[in-house]
């Protein structure tokens, strides 16, 4: 029976405020526990876990909610005692807390979605019980009261003392990188996605419209009033470079620490390691770099299933790892940089890499390529296989892996965005995984060229174009089980007749009075077929709805110049599709 939606009888907006940053707040400390474990004596650490359970515990309080304040208060009550020196920090005393922390993260879930804080009281008396025991197994002397506020010991905070503490803790969450002082916060406030996705839009109508203008004045400057084209040329220069700023600036305002992907990932090596029985150390850099939000929602699941993978298939058990001489303890490396246009993410780890061998024995054995065929791949060329469905060559199925069912799904989620996944390895010496991510998803402005087939124009992205040609007879060529290639720049490029795969009419069936597109993808080139370029523009990619959401040869759509409606080609999808 589904469960009745409960109104709490509090301030909604002081709800709101307190679930999210309590669930900011909890989110950095599965790090901290890791690292508490390796250095159990680091008061800076203690007292930044120490602080969100008793920050947590007093607005609980004064908001009712019963359960979450009793939880953080025994939670409060042993990290007193390690900040105390009475309980000690073990894999056992970091289990118990964490285990708390995870209840209070699924009440707080709860909560927010308008159920009681409980789903079973059950199991939040078995939580209790559990932290109690690390308490009571080093109880502290009942006279000595100091350095821990009890649940009596202040007066319960006023409405404008808990608003100033949620102030306080949102601007602790929003600069928080670790035990380390970060730069001082500025004033900051909360505004909900959907204003700011709002405003990305009209942002995206004002190029647009900027596009429109440069259009226009092409059609200014051809006129002989040469005063009114050069004032309505700087009117339009000012407008264009005003429109590029805003978009930008509002790119900046959905964009959040690149450490709110990764801050989870040491808490999950740390229980992945334990099961199987390995030491894994994380290191990791960049963290301050700026993602939008959006790319890290989408990128969670794909990254922890490569860092998973890092884990279980590539760092070996001590044992192994001392044999080839390397420190019983295996490092996963996880780097993050960011450019203008691009997010790079690095997940490498010093395993025992990916044996190049085994994977064409089993390419040939899947019927994926011939012995011949697998032979001529270079090495590199083979790590492909790894991303075709239902791909795996693990010996034995796991409850982390060994189904097949992962790198696919993972290459898939990243060019989805857009993006691009590239596979390194050396057997024996370790594996590396580089994510290209764009840094926003909303409003994609791109710039593009204008290509002209019969009476359609269409998008093509500047960055899938190597050249454009018009090719001579002498470069048409048949190769292989391509019957129209061309031999061009020293390489063969399958011809493409983009008027065949779109069902449209075309002025030039020739390629020699037509104009060819040399496009580069991951590991292919193709040559486009296309009657003439119109130019260049700035485009807002706009997303594909309903039935035209499955063209693979379509990224998207955009406003062109003239205000007719284009469609951006997704030339890695034409290529792929083409030549398979």
């Amino acid at each position: 029976m589904e469960e009745a939606v409960l109104q709490y009888d509090v301030d909604p907006e002081m709800l709101a405020s307190f679930l999210d940053e309590s669930e900011e707040s909890i989110a950095t400390l599965d790090g901290l526990f890791v690292q508490l474990e390796r250095r159990p004596k680091d008061k800076t650490i203690i007292e930044s876990v120490f602080r969100v359970a008793h920050s947590i515990k007093g607005l609980a309080a004064f908001l009712s909610l019963g359960f979450i304040k009793d939880l953080t208060h025994e939670l409060e009550t042993a990290l007193d005692g390690i900040r105390k020196e009475r309980l000690c920090v073990d894999s056992e005393t970091v289990d118990s807390l964490l285990a708390g922390f995870d209840e209070l993260s699924h009440m707080l879930a709860r909560v927010r979605a308008g159920r009681s804080q409980v789903e079973e009281e059950s199991r939040i008396q078995q939580v209790l019980a559990r932290i109690r025991r690390l308490s009571d197994s080093h109880a502290a002397d009942p006279d000595d009261v100091s350095g821990r506020e009890g649940e009596g010991s202040r007066p319960v905070a006023g409405p404008d003392e808990v608003q100033n503490q949620i102030i306080e803790a949102a601007m602790e969450a929003d600069h928080r990188s670790g035990p380390e002082a970060g730069p001082a916060p500025g004033r900051t406030m909360r505004v909900s996605e959907e204003k700011v996705d709002v405003f990305m839009q009209y942002v995206g109508d004002l190029i647009e419209m900027s596009e429109s203008f440069n259009l226009f004045q092409e059609r200014i400057d051809s006129t002989s009033n040469g005063q009114l084209a050069k004032g309505f040329r700087d009117i339009n220069v000012g407008f264009g470079q005003l429109s590029d700023k805003l978009q930008k600036s509002l790119l900046e305002i959905r964009k959040v620490p690149a450490r709110n992907l990764v801050q989870k990932i040491p808490r999950m090596v740390r229980d992945l390691a334990h099961t199987l029985g390995k030491k894994v150390q994380v290191v990791m850099t960049g963290q301050e770099a700026q993602i939008d939000k959006s790319v890290i929602e989408a990128m969670e699941s794909p990254v922890n299933h490569l860092v998973r993978n890092c884990v279980d298939h590539g760092i070996e058990p001590p044992a192994a790892r001392q044999k080839t001489g390397k420190s019983e303890t295996g490092t996963i490396a996880i780097d993050i940089c960011e450019s203008d246009d691009a997010v790079m993410l690095k997940i490498a780890d010093d395993g025992s890499g990916i044996d190049p061998e085994r994977i064409r024995r089993e390419a040939v054995r899947r019927g994926l390529t011939t012995p011949e065929q697998a032979e001529s791949l270079s090495d590199r060329e083979v790590l492909q296989f790894i991303f075709r469905s239902a791909f795996s060559t693990a010996e034995r199925v796991t409850e982390v892996s060994g189904r097949g069912v992962g790198m696919d799904v993972v290459r898939t989620n990243v060019e989805s965005l857009r993006g691009t996944i590239d596979l390194e390895s050396q057997y024996g010496r370790g594996t590396t995984v580089t994510l290209r991510l764009p840094t926003s998803l909303t409003a994609l402005v791109i710039q593009g060229m204008l290509a002209g087939i019969g009476d359609q124009q269409y998008i093509i992205k500047l960055e899938d174009i190597h050249k454009a040609i018009r090719p001579r007879p002498e470069e048409l060529v048949a190769v292989g089980g391509h019957a129209e290639c061309l031999h061009v720049c020293g390489k063969i490029y399958p011809l493409i007749r983009l008027h065949k795969l779109l069902g449209i009419e075309t002025e030039f069936t020739d390629p020699t009075r037509a104009t060819v597109i040399l496009a580069h993808t991951k590991d292919k080139c193709a040559g486009i077929l296309v009657d003439r370029i119109l130019g260049q523009q700035r485009a807002v990619i706009k997303d594909l709805r309903g039935r035209l959401a499955d063209l693979h040869m379509i990224a998207g759509t955009a406003i062109l110049a003239n205000t007719r409606v284009g469609l951006v080609l997704d030339v890695p999808g034409i290529v792929e599709a083409h030549i398979g």
